[in-house]
């Protein structure tokens, strides 16, 4: 094919974003031009980054694909990610695609796409799966590219070992392994030199991170070597050992890196943590959290929360209320339970549905919404900096906070992006975004 060119269409996190990034260097390197997936032009190659951590993301990701093919009828299409290695069959029904991808062969598709081109009038003929067995240590050989986005995202750990009862990622994305030290370390320095200003780290549970001994404080003790400008984010952090460290790093270091500890406490009961499988307290979460708020003014806490999980009680539910309530966090991810066949949870009784769930639900976004809130207020007259990210025609420009807060600002003659530092003087709140008359100095 000439002018061949490829698009990834990505579902989920930010770890998937990750891989998709890794996926257009790979591609590129195979002479594809990378493409948005609604050029005006179908792409020749379109590749569906899938999620399915959720019964809804799971049928997100097959309605995505779907409308893809809807809208390509030419292009060869690649289902990959989480939803390739668990609703394997129910993908193999649809017919969508024209190739399945686990998420192991994401690295291996260098090899594995071109015999597969050759065949483009004998769709789905090429799904089998190849086993590759991982590693604790592992390479992309490949850097990220984001050619689209103002922020780019680092990968640097892969897999869970956790196994709680609830979640399917450890069958998804297999067991935890690291990304080689160094390979890591060569990529930042990649995306540095490609202008991005923020590089957020990102995994499925990036603090257990070790390469060869060295854990996620030693690897931001290597990318805090690399000069120039910019500013490292965590990504989503399970609570553990390390974050006490990781604070002291954050503490240390406020220029480079963000104020902001995403840290999933999934419920707030003690009951519904150990039913949860999950390594913590309640009491113990609070603790690292007043610990952190301590160490770090102005920091962003954000969180995870599941709803309704089987045998929670309205008691339970009180309690988790209250935990919730109590820990003022800046973001409250909400989710109703979901079941995910293959997960002990899914057989375990007393599961909370119908108008009772919503109800729960009401009563968690109205904590949400109140911390959030709560949480703004105390940044009033605070300096941050700010990540330009966009700008509209008024001068207005947009762009996000060190801990996270969605920022307006008047900047008539400012380039982007940059990192800016504005002092918080919000003449009103606007769906959670403090405006600034005329910070610039």
């Amino acid at each position: 094919m000439a002018n061949k060119t490829a698009a990834v269409f990505t579902l989920g996190c930010r770890l998937n974003q990750a891989d998709s990034a890794l996926l257009a260097n790979r591609l590129r390197r195979m002479g594809f031009d990378i493409v948005s997936v609604d050029a005006p032009s179908s792409p020749n190659l379109i590749i569906v980054n899938s999620c399915t951590v959720t019964g809804i993301a799971a049928k997100k990701s097959r309605q995505s694909l779907k409308s893809l093919r809807d809208e390509n009828p030419q292009s060869f299409i690649v289902m990959t990610g989480c939803s390739a290695d668990i609703d394997r069959d129910a993908l193999d029904q649809l017919h969508e695609c024209d190739l399945i991808l686990s998420n192991e062969q994401k690295k291996d598709i260098e090899r594995i796409l071109p015999r597969h081109l050759a065949y483009l009038q004998n769709p789905g003929s090429a799904g089998n799966k190849e086993d590759a067995a991982p590693q604790n240590v592992f390479h992309e050989l490949a850097e990220g590219e984001f050619p689209f986005k103002s922020r780019a995202i680092l990968k640097v750990q892969e897999g869970c070992d956790n196994f709680c009862t609830y979640c399917i990622v450890p069958y998804a994305r297999g067991r935890e392994r690291s990304r080689d030290l160094e390979e890591t370390v060569a990529d930042f320095k990649h995306l540095v030199d490609a202008g991005f200003q923020e590089i957020v780290l990102s995994g499925v549970n990036i603090c257990n991170y070790n390469c060869n001994g060295v854990d996620l404080v030693g690897l931001i003790g290597r990318l805090l070597e690399v000069p120039g400008t910019w500013r490292i984010r965590l990504s989503s952090t399970e609570p553990g050992p390390i974050v006490p460290e990781l604070v002291k790093c954050i503490a240390a270091h406020p220029d480079k890196i963000c104020a902001f500890l995403h840290l999933p406490i999934q419920n707030g009961s003690e009951e519904i943590l150990q039913k949860m499988g999950r390594k913590y307290s309640a009491a113990g979460y609070v603790k690292m959290i007043a610990d952190a708020r301590a160490a770090v003014p102005g920091l962003h806490v954000g969180t995870d929360l599941i709803v309704g999980f089987p045998g929670e009680t309205a008691e339970n539910f009180k309690e988790c209320c209250k935990t919730i309530t109590s820990l003022d966090f800046a973001n409250i991810h909400v989710f109703p339970y979901s079941p995910r066949k293959g997960t002990p949870a899914a057989d375990m009784p007393g599961r909370v549905v119908g108008e009772e769930l919503d109800r729960r639900l009401e009563e968690m976004k109205k904590i949400k919404t109140d911390s959030a809130a709560a949480f703004l207020k105390t940044l009033i007259g605070q300096e941050e900096t700010v990540l330009v990210e966009s700008k509209h025609p008024n001068g207005v420009c947009e762009g996000w906070s060190g801990n996270y807060v969605k920022t307006r600002f008047l900047a008539p003659d400012q380039e982007l992006p940059r990192l800016v530092p504005l002092v918080f003087q919000p003449q009103q709140l606007h769906k959670g975004c403090p405006y600034h008359e005329n910070l610039m100095s």
